[in-house]
């Protein structure tokens, strides 16, 4: 047996979603009507699933998305915690500024990330 003594480096890119975890971070399970991407606000459609917000569409705000999801396939909704404003996935349109008092409503909180918003 011999022993693999080559110099091996790692490396890890850290996520900036998530601002703090000073504050409990509650979830929930939703189907998703669409597609959808890590960071993305959401809100349920007539049908009880997870659904993109647009700007002709940015009441009834739910929650952000945890990680990508499929249309159709169950999305981890994060619904309270603080995070990133200039880590969201935002449709045309749609500003964080313009979420944010929609989002602090329902006990999410946008942090500035480095970039103005």
């Amino acid at each position: 047996m011999s022993m693999d003594l080559a110099k091996q480096t790692f490396t890890s890119t850290p996520e900036y979603l998530i601002a703090s975890t000073n504050i409990r971070i509650a979830t929930a399970i939703k189907e998703a009507a669409a597609a959808l991407k890590k960071g993305a606000p959401v809100k349920i459609d007539g049908n009880g699933k997870a659904a993109k917000v647009t700007a002709n569409s940015d009441t009834g705000i739910y929650g952000i998305v945890a990680d990508d999801v499929a249309s159709g396939d169950d999305a981890v909704i994060y619904l309270t915690g603080e995070f990133f404003a200039d880590a969201l996935v935002l449709e045309t349109g749609v500003t964080a500024a313009g979420l944010e008092i929609k989002l602090r409503d329902i006990g999410i909180f946008l942090k500035d990330g480095g970039s103005s918003f």
